[in-house]
């Protein structure tokens, strides 16, 4: 057995599911692996030391808060006010992700045979100048034997007055299998145009090609899709399928008010895996307002997604 150079907690069912997460890198979720027919199988591409977490540029299992995406230069004003962040995409000159996976959670586990809980608790202070509202952020993840994963993310606003927020998770899937060999699905969706450095341009244009499964061979992504919804609470599912073995996962995300209403899919280098991520708002969303959340003060919500075991589509 490999030992690992990092302290993680992980999740166990008694059939061989599995959820491995690492709270010295902001709580990310490094392994889930699924119980099946054929065996186990890890269905999220993780890394395999702490070098390797030192030094991801792909944001690989991190929780997203509260920027998801791309904040033009960083910057953006809210209530009147001028706030500054990191600029952490040097390339295109942009803030990317937040702040969340820089902080370490507390972890709570619950082990059992048929299911296993995890609760983590972000408490954040506002020490950072370009957010400095306090906050908690509490994602509960619940693991159970029928191959599935249940996650819920609730933010509390602890500053006296509103907040802007945005959340998310970048979970990257393999499948373990090369991306090119595999299939994609997407709810009825539009796609945000951007221009080059990836930020919006405020064209949504209808995006039919992954209405129903399509091969993912070639094909290079980087983009955010708002889905089209009722305006009813309701969830979408976006579905990775292998025909070859004839499984996949399904990725289903709550929709509608404070909720997860868009999706950004991007294909990694390597061709080895797809980051699949439910997010509540658009690019660049502190600026252009597309979908984010004003949380009053001392107010909160909660908001779930999940992933599931296919056999058939």
């Amino acid at each position: 057995m490999t030992t690992l150079d990092y302290t993680a907690h992980t999740l166990r069912t008694n059939n061989g599911c599995l959820l491995e997460l690492v709270p010295e890198f902001g709580g990310l979720t490094n392994r889930l692996q699924f119980a099946t027919d054929q065996g186990p199988m890890d269905v999220i591409a993780g890394l395999p030391d702490r070098n390797a977490m030192e030094t991801d540029k792909y944001f690989r299992g991190i929780p997203i808060f509260p920027v998801v995406n791309r904040l033009r230069d960083g910057r953006y004003r809210f209530e009147g006010k001028d706030y500054q962040l990191p600029i952490n995409e040097t390339s295109r000159h942009n803030a990317l992700h937040g702040l969340l996976h820089h902080l370490k959670p507390k972890v709570e586990i619950t082990n059992g045979e048929n299911a296993s809980e995890a609760k983590l608790t972000y408490t954040y202070k506002g020490e950072e100048k370009g957010y400095p509202f306090p906050v908690d952020v509490t994602i509960r993840y619940r693991l159970n034997a029928d191959s599935s994963l249940e996650t819920e993310i609730t933010v509390h606003n602890h500053h006296h007055a509103p907040i802007p927020v945005g959340i998310g998770w970048h979970p990257w899937f393999s499948l373990s299998q090369p991306l090119d060999e595999l299939q994609l699905k997407l709810p009825k969706v539009n796609r945000l145009a951007v221009d080059s450095r990836l930020l919006p341009t405020g064209d949504r244009p209808d995006d039919p090609t992954f209405d129903q499964l399509h091969s993912l061979n070639g094909i290079a992504l980087d983009d955010c899709f708002a889905v089209q919804q009722s305006s009813q609470r309701e969830t979408v599912s976006v579905i990775l399928w292998s025909e070859k073995r004839k499984l996949g996962v399904e990725m289903w995300q709550q929709t509608g008010t404070r909720a997860f209403n868009f999706i950004q899919v991007c294909t990694a280098p390597d061709r080895q895996s797809v980051a699949i991520e439910p997010v509540s708002c658009g690019i660049d969303a502190f600026n252009t307002g597309d979908g984010l959340i004003t949380l009053p003060a001392d107010d909160s919500f909660t908001a779930r997604m999940g992933v599931r075991l296919v056999t058939s589509v």
